[in-house]
């Protein structure tokens, strides 16, 4: 994708088209770490074809894993991990690395790097490294505490009772790998429910996982198991598809259909959201990929109420709160998103960069700590904008240009090849403008 995209959005509308979002990047990732440790061939049909997915695989070969595309789908050769011989680059997924350490720390004899780029070693690391530590793990901090690089040592590992201080899937993951390779049980308990791909997903692979609730809390019991290999099939991305659930809402037309869409309820949380502030959604839910729900949504245009999000819901939107952000801008009153403070640790300081490229275009958004505050509805203009490193942000700007009309210029936009490769080219097929 071109690193500058003009865009002349003078005149445009939604087409009613249909569209067919990429491969889930969460799923991809996942499917791509447990079948490099899996016995056996593990095929992957629908991946995610992006640069956070293609760190993952490259992470793996280095890893002594063998992996080739054949007609589109994956296949990782699995088995035996041997240490590399130089440090694993993993570029800019933060779910790669903080998954591969809890994958590496309970096997005997391993010795690895983990590493990535400037924006994923800033990112905070102590919130695996501990609990990871707790259960006997092995694992050194190379430069700065708290941070990658990370050196890990293999070693038996003892599983452990660990209530989650945070919501994340991405330090859950990292224990149940952890605990695949620990000596008795591991219980994981969160009071505020994550994003549970990897409980969907390790049965596929032949390690059960025990689920239970109670008194509002979740309890994930994980044991030691060999994986095996399984054969993947990969939804849609949904926060891919929030992309065109908030053009379809808030742009003139007739509408956006989005067809193969995960409909994970861990991932729905933004477009209920939507749905309570009146926009018009239709969700149909068509079958399933192993564990994962998939389906269409419709969207059209639609008047907003204001959004009133709560920090107990975050988890469950936690990737499209930006573009959520500017669906507040254009309710017709006062929207508060609260209890943002995880989007501080992402690829930027998403609530800074949210109000910031908002304000390029016009809108004003008040961040008062972990809140935002925005009023509605606010006129957009058309601008040139730095979508900076973050693919997220980087599509909140395209949403924006669309929404502004006129010509934009957003320069570093092919920060948004992490997530949704040829996003530009999805938009001219779906969005009418001149």
């Amino acid at each position: 994708m071109q690193d500058t995209l003009r865009i002349d959005a003078t005149g445009a509308r939604t087409t009613g088209a249909a569209i067919h979002v990429p491969g889930d990047k969460s799923i991809t990732i996942r499917a791509v770490l447990l079948g490099a440790a899996a016995n056996g061939e593990t095929v992957i049909h629908y991946p995610l074809d992006a640069l956070d997915t293609r760190s993952a695989l490259d992470a793996v070969q280095a890893l002594g894993a063998k992996v080739e595309d054949r007609d589109g789908a994956w296949i990782v050769h699995g088995g035996k991990l041997k240490s590399p011989s130089a440090p694993v680059d993993l570029g800019n997924s933060g779910t790669a690395l903080r998954l591969l350490a809890g994958l590496l720390a309970g096997m005997d004899g391993m010795e690895a790097v983990l590493s990535g780029d400037e924006s994923l070693r800033s990112r905070p690391m102590g919130r695996i490294v501990e609990p990871l530590r707790l259960m006997g793990a092995d694992i050194e901090y190379l430069e700065h505490e708290g941070s990658a690089p990370l050196r890990v040592k293999g070693r038996r590992l003892q599983g452990i009772s660990y209530e989650m201080p945070v919501a994340s899937a991405q330090v859950k993951g990292a224990l149940m790998l952890a605990a695949l390779s620990a000596d008795g049980e591991t219980i994981i308990t969160e009071r505020i429910a994550s994003r549970d791909h990897t409980e969907c997903m390790l049965p596929l692979f032949g390690a059960p996982v025990h689920i239970s609730e109670n008194d509002g809390a979740r309890s994930i019991r994980v044991h030691a198991a060999k994986l095996q290999a399984a054969e993947v099939n990969v939804p849609g991305d949904f926060s891919s598809a929030f992309l065109w659930v908030v053009l379809g809402a808030l742009m003139h037309g007739n509408g956006i259909r989005i067809s193969g869409v995960g409909q994970n309820e861990t991932r729905m949380g933004a477009l209920r959201a939507m749905q309570d502030a009146g926009a018009d959604v239709a969700v149909h839910l068509t079958s399933y990929l192993g564990a994962e729900p998939v389906g269409n949504i419709r969207i059209s245009p639609s008047r907003l109420r204001p959004l009133h999000i709560a920090p107990a819901s975050i988890p469950l939107m936690i990737d499209e709160l930006p573009l959520l952000a500017l669906a507040a801008s254009q309710a017709e009153g006062e929207s508060v998103l609260e209890g943002l403070g995880e989007l501080r640790h992402k690829e930027s300081d998403r609530i800074t960069e949210t109000a910031r490229v908002l304000a390029a275009f016009g809108v004003k958004a008040d961040a008062d700590g972990d809140t935002l505050l925005i009023g509605g509805p606010q006129m957009l203009s058309p601008t040139e904008d730095d979508c900076g490193d973050d693919h997220r942000i980087a599509l909140l700007a395209l949403a924006c240009a669309l929404l502004a009309g006129g010509e934009s210029t957003l320069h570093k936009f092919s920060s948004a090849d992490v997530s949704y490769p040829l996003v530009s080219d999805a938009v001219k097929a779906v969005i009418g403008y001149r």
